[in-house]
């Protein structure tokens, strides 16, 4: 009589209670981001008086600290040192909750003037801002490490994972929204009668304040909920066989990359060419989402004197543009390829930037504007997306060293941004005190400057497979000789999430 072998058993599924406080658990860290990137320059500069110098110091100092701080974090979460706390409570929980005490604790006090700092210099209040913002970005960076790093260890189920991804990345969608709604409506209950409604003043920073706390309050009651409905358990993935016995499982290998191969070191990747290409181009990518964030509100206050509340609606029109475009992307990977669909993203947003510089009048302002937007935020997207898409082709099966591509490529993306934003800053101090082209030409010139160099940086990559290897260093790497078009891969929710090291 034979013997009837039983499959091991496969771990539960997460109930979906956990997968909704999985989802929510990084809300804070998006609202507050979305107030970073969008109102810090216009806060300090507008609001509270600020240099364009001091300004852009500020911007410069947060990502800095930010591009040290996620490496560094990252290696601290996958490390193998655990305290008593951390084996009780989980050292990625712990890491989270520590990351969002700095948040709560700092971030609000970006936008709120002191008592008795009405009369300080701007060189004061800048020395007193600085350790509030690197407290908040190394904050900041402590939660993005933990919650992205909790994914493997809370289900071994590759599907599953998948779906946090995905769920994580629509409550970011949510988030960003959210953000800009709160600043549409409290710019809105708050307004006057009379009185002028297109320039935002010192006024504004009870608005600020208020808009602050609500963002803190909702991410905080968030936090709140992820941290009392998951649970750290350390998991690890399931074998072949295991994932066999899934209905929905995803593939383990694909036909068109070898069962083995070879995993490059840091060493290895510092003489592959495709290297600095993409990174040069994940950079480009990056510049274009960030200064058009970071320059549209002060383009629509000082350039078009547009309405104030028009700093969260245009915002908030980029958002929902982006979000839909991001769902149409694995369509068009599949029909057009992924180099050709980034050089269509690439000409939405040239053509965005070439709208700006020739737009102008009333017809433009109330309504022309909205049509930027829309090709402003589905540029940004479809250019993020596939440039993260790039990366993964680039890493191909050298999966063990995905954290160091991943990682490099975040840290120079935000160096990046910050010196961009310094010099901004700095040329408009020099060159423009009270004038209405500065961030016209910022916008137009500048963010279509960014689009045209991704485009051609492209254009060397067209005849390229980032499977292979160049560099006779890295020895015979067998690769896939054709692009593939990974469904499960070709979003950004799903590219992004899956390396600690990515930033948002």
């Amino acid at each position: 009589m034979g013997i009837i072998h039983f499959p091991e058993m496969v771990p539960p599924r997460l109930p979906w209670t956990q997968r909704i406080c999985y989802g929510v658990g990084h809300s804070l860290n998006d609202l507050c981001a979305s107030m970073w990137f969008s109102y810090l320059i216009v806060y300090l500069q507008l609001v509270l008086g600020f240099d364009s110098n001091y300004a852009g110091l500020v911007l410069l100092i947060g990502q800095v600290a930010d591009a040290i701080a996620t490496p560094l974090l990252g290696y601290e979460a996958s490390s193998n040192r655990e305290t008593a706390i951390c084996k009780k409570y989980g050292k990625r929980k712990f890491l989270h909750l520590i990351g969002t005490i700095c948040v709560v604790l700092s971030f609000p006090f970006i936008y709120s003037v002191c008592p008795g700092c009405e009369t300080a210099s701007e060189f004061a209040l800048t020395l007193m801002l600085i350790p509030l913002v690197i407290i908040f970005q190394v904050g900041w960076a402590a939660v993005q490490v933990s919650h992205l790093s909790l994914i493997p260890a809370i289900t071994p189920h590759e599907t599953e994972r998948d779906f946090l991804n995905v769920l994580r990345y629509a409550v970011n969608i949510m988030s960003d929204m959210g953000t800009y709604v709160v600043v549409w409506c409290v710019f809105d209950l708050t307004r006057k009668p009379t009185g002028n409604h297109h320039t935002i003043t010192g006024d504004y920073a009870n608005k600020f304040m208020m808009i602050t706390l609500i963002i803190v309050g909702i991410g905080s009651l968030f936090s709140i909920i992820f941290h009392l409905g998951v649970k750290e358990v350390v998991s690890t993935p399931l074998s072949s066989s295991e994932n066999s016995l899934e209905k929905n499982s995803i593939p383990l290998s694909n036909s068109a990359f070898p069962i083995f191969s070879n995993n490059l070191s840091w060493r290895g990747w510092i003489r592959e060419s495709h290297f600095y290409q993409v990174g040069l181009l994940y950079m480009c990518t990056r510049l274009f989402q960030n200064m058009s964030l970071v320059f549209m509100p002060l383009y629509l206050q000082e350039s078009l004197r547009a309405n104030d509340d028009f700093i969260a609606k245009i915002p908030l029109v980029m958002n929902v543009s982006g979000f839909v475009i991001s769902c149409c992307l694995p369509k068009l990977f599949k029909v057009f390829g992924k180099k050709v669909t980034f050089l269509g993203g690439a000409s939405m947003g040239i053509g965005a930037c070439v709208w700006i510089t020739v737009g102008s009048g009333p017809m433009y302002i109330t309504q022309g504007v909205y049509g930027v937007g829309v090709l402003m935020g589905a540029a940004s997207s479809s250019l993020v997306i596939c440039a993260l898409s790039f990366t993964h082709d680039l890493i191909g099966t050298s999966v063990e060293s995905a954290a160091f591509v991943y990682g490099a490529m975040s840290f120079w993306d935000k160096i990046a941004n910050g010196i961009v934003g310094m010099i901004i800053q700095h040329l408009h101090a020099v060159n423009c005190k009270d004038c209405d082209w500065f961030y016209k030409h910022v916008m137009s010139y500048g963010v279509g400057g960014v689009g045209i160099l991704a485009s051609i940086v492209i254009t060397t990559l067209l005849p390229a497979n980032l499977g292979e290897r160049q560099s006779a260093y890295n020895g015979a790497v067998l690769t896939p000789k054709k692009e593939v078009i990974n469904h499960s891969a070709s979003t950004e929710s799903q590219s992004n999430e899956k390396h600690p090291l990515l930033p948002k």
